[in-house]
């Protein structure tokens, strides 16, 4: 059974980074990978374990005529049972292959909240206009796909009702991780607690690309009045994006140069995890969040924005919930992380709830299992 994943890029993000570990952990399956534009740090890891990648490394977004005929003498040569598609304009691609392909099954992928009221409000009207432009194009061609994966139940009831297609279409299949990586190394620990000089601290994480989205801002405005009351906290943000100015001179005009670090991209977020003392993380929308799973597999206490996505990674009480965008209400929970004294309670129970539903080799069993459904039609 061959599968070939069809996704934007292989950059190390949340999606990318969920479907690589899925398909490196498969078994039944032969993954091939299609990426339609630059980014391809994860692209290494694949050809490690002899599967195949195809590079395109198309220059415009939007020259999907480009991008298909390219991709046909893939598919030609390849011969999938099934096409898997993530992301948006990896999307919009397949679904115009599926008029050369037709007996090829199309299945998408659901992997965030795009269109869902959180999104909508964070956004200035001219940006609400663009984003229900293409929620509009979504809908008008996701009659196309054969079936959909998402990530989340909050997510498939989201999307469902955005897009218009039947609830019968959509499988949900958690996000995984392989639980061993996130074992820290020793040596590295012992070198990043030495590099930021951090014995008498109390380290709080964010891991999340940076953009509006992510809630950084409103992150950086809370810290600033944690800080002012505990000025041996530091606040370490892991990841790269398009927001990274806007969040540097908010750092440089709140005077928090000493206590704030943007990291940039990062390969050593075991180790991170593990220095820190506390992971907090302000989406005001999310797929179900790797980078949480992250934290909760290192029994990292979390502080976390209220949303249905972030919700879906806990049992009731399993970390601190604060309404998203409310910057005196997330203040107030990172001051009561400091005090809380049964942290190892929380931490255990969402460790061993994650055991059940967010190990790697479980999670890619459900893939192999689902593509063996829809293709002996008991789907």
């Amino acid at each position: 059974m061959k599968v070939i994943f069809l996704i934007d890029s292989l950059e190390g993000y949340g999606a990318e980074k969920s479907i690589v570990q899925i398909a490196l952990h498969m078994e039944q399956v032969t993954p091939v990978f299609i990426h339609l534009y630059k980014g391809d740090k994860l692209k290494s890891s694949l050809e490690l374990r002899g599967i195949q990648v195809y590079s395109l490394e198309l220059v415009s977004e939007f020259r999907f005529k480009e991008a298909i005929n390219s991709i046909i003498p893939i598919i030609n040569k390849e011969k999938p049972e099934i096409i898997h598609s993530t992301l948006f304009r990896a999307d919009l691609v397949a679904r115009k292959l599926k008029q050369s392909f037709p007996h090829i099954i199309l299945v998408g992928s659901f992997v965030s909240n795009s269109y869902g009221v959180n999104r909508y409000k964070q956004l200035p009207f001219i940006s609400r206009i663009k984003l229900f432009s293409t929620q509009l194009r979504d809908r008008m061609t996701a009659s196309k796909v054969d079936f959909f994966v998402c990530n989340s139940k909050a997510i498939k009831k989201s999307n469902i009702r955005a897009l218009g297609i039947s609830g019968n279409k959509v499988k949900v299949i958690y996000r995984g991780r392989r639980f061993e990586d996130y074992l820290p190394s020793t040596k590295a620990f012992n070198l990043l607690k030495k590099e930021f000089n951090l014995e008498e601290h109390q380290v709080f994480l964010n891991v999340s690309r940076l953009h509006k989205g992510k809630g950084q801002l409103d992150l950086l405005n809370a810290f600033k009045v944690l800080n002012a009351q505990n000025p041996n906290t530091v606040l370490f943000i892991a990841g790269e994006g398009s927001f990274r100015m806007e969040l540097e001179d908010l750092i440089n005009s709140l005077s928090l140069e000493n206590n704030v670090f943007l990291l940039g991209y990062r390969e050593d977020i075991p180790e991170l995890l593990a220095i820190s003392d506390y992971f907090v993380f302000t989406s005001y929308f999310e797929g179900l969040p790797g980078a949480l799973i992250e934290a909760i597999i290192s029994k990292t206490p979390s502080i976390v924005s209220d949303i249905p996505e972030n919700r879906e990674c806990f049992l009731e009480n399993g970390a601190l919930f604060y309404k998203s965008g409310n910057i005196l209400e997330l203040s107030k929970k990172m001051e009561e992380a400091l005090i809380i004294n049964n942290w190892q309670e929380k931490v255990n129970a969402s460790y061993k709830y994650a055991e059940e539903n967010f190990d790697i080799a479980k999670v890619s069993l459900q893939y192999e299992n689902f593509y063996k459904e829809i293709i002996s039609g008991s789907k």
